[in-house]
């Protein structure tokens, strides 16, 4: 039986993550937001002692034939609600470092983490889009440069300012802050929270976003197509944390899975057919993988390559999921036309680790890239999110467990103590023997 086990967590929204999810007969698009939706798969993920729950922000409306799907609700307000509802399972709730200011949200986090028992994490964001950028009196985004530098100063301002909250036997501390992005005099009127502060998640797959997560981040969310690129992930972020002096076995990797479960191997296939053709009904598939790349493809042969050559380095777009398409391009050969194909269905499933068959095909492979070092956990990016956490959990939980791979109990209330930390993951505390001392 394997000591360590494997972490579990789930991508909450009312439908899926699959964009043609909203489009199945059993989908109720009246209820929006459908609060029972959520509550539904958390009831599910806490049967299957899940550790966490995942909301997903971007405080901008997106037009188009889908924004049905896109609306949503104030990540920390959803995440006080669902907290309510439940008993053991952490909610993460998604903060841009772009818009909001640290006091502010440590206040807020550090409020719910209270309320909840220290059940609430914060999963921090650099947003980008001019779309965005207008919504908070801005003419356009800030250069990504700019946008990671305000990061690094954020997360060092938040975690500083819990650091110095007041506790039931002191007082608390002074922060003086004065930086390029942030002039601050605070101290919290908010008790710290349990664990000292709230777990910190991050999501990233450029090597900024690596490095941040290296640096502050209790687990990352990762997203990888093949085994082989998970183990190359996972090695890069253990490496970044130890240089930074950090344990590398105390930052978790939590890799996407869109898992197609089905009694049969055919019937979860038809499954991922029947919502990917819901998905790409009418749609302009070369015209989405142009705006991925920055570049019309549209006069292209849809049977012929991807002009790899001609690209130009994409630079306003997401470039971690540009470089995905490109490599897929490179490495399978796959016709532009059925690049584009994939590249679209399914939204962000098709930025994952997708596994389509039976309960126990799917349950081989989460053991697979968890054993051969592709990461310490699992986020469901659940395709139809009731029908797929029922399945996963009445049927891949129980082969998991008899493997010694998952929890078969909690052992634990807070979402700290559900991955093991009993302190802060802040160098100042976690430095392994001989690694030296960061500066503040």
């Amino acid at each position: 039986m394997s000591t360590k086990q494997i972490h579990l967590s789930i991508n909450l929204t009312e439908y899926g993550r699959h964009s043609g999810a909203w489009r199945e007969p059993g989908a109720d698009v009246s209820r929006i937001p459908n609060l029972e939706a959520y509550l539904h798969a958390c009831e599910w993920a806490e049967k299957g002692f899940f550790d966490q729950g995942f909301l997903a922000d971007s405080p901008v409306h997106t037009w188009g034939n889908e924004s049905t799907t896109t609306t949503r609700l104030d990540a920390m307000e959803m995440a006080g609600a669902l907290a309510e509802h439940t008993t053991h399972l952490g909610i993460i709730a998604t903060m841009s470092t772009s818009y909001t200011e640290p006091f502010e949200v440590a206040r807020r986090g550090a409020s719910l983490n209270n309320l909840s028992g220290g059940r609430v994490g914060l999963n921090f964001v650099a947003s980008q889009g001019d779309e965005m950028a207008r919504n908070y009196n801005l003419a356009k985004e800030h250069p990504r440069v700019v946008r990671y530098a305000r990061y690094r100063e954020y997360l060092e301002v938040i975690t500083k300012l819990w650091d110095y909250a007041p506790t039931p036997g002191s007082p608390g501390r002074m922060l003086e802050h004065h930086g390029e992005f942030f002039d601050i005099e605070a101290t919290l009127d908010v008790h710290q929270p349990p664990y000292g502060r709230p777990v910190i998640i991050q999501a990233g797959q450029s090597a900024e976003g690596r490095d941040l997560a290296a640096r502050w981040a209790d687990a990352i969310y990762a997203a990888g197509t093949t085994v082989e690129r998970g183990r190359e992930y996972y090695a890069d972020i253990k490496r970044r944390a130890a240089a930074y002096g950090r344990d590398p076995d105390g930052i978790k990797v939590i890799m996407g899975i869109a898992p197609f479960i089905g009694d049969t191997e055919s019937e979860a296939q038809e499954l991922k057919h029947v919502l990917d053709d819901y998905h790409a009904k009418g749609a302009d598939v070369i015209g989405h993988l142009s705006r991925i790349l920055e570049f019309d493809l549209s006069g292209y042969d849809p049977e012929g390559q991807l002009p790899l050559d001609e690209l130009p380095e994409v630079r306003s777009a997401s470039v971690g999921l540009a470089t995905m398409w490109k490599r897929i391009a490179e490495e399978e050969r796959v016709p532009l036309g059925e690049l584009a194909y994939r590249s679209f269905v399914g939204g962000l499933a098709n930025m994952q680790f997708v596994s389509v068959g039976d309960p126990l095909h799917v349950a081989d492979e989460m053991q697979l890239w968890f054993e051969t070092g592709a990461c310490d956990g699992f986020s469901l990016v659940a395709p139809n999110v009731g029908p797929t956490m029922e399945s996963f959990v009445t049927h891949v939980v129980p082969i998991l467990q008899e493997r010694g791979l998952v929890r078969t109990a909690y052992d634990a209330t807070s979402l700290a103590g559900h991955f093991g930390l009993e302190s802060p993951l802040d160098p100042r505390h976690t430095l392994l023997p001989g690694a030296q001392q960061l500066p503040w």
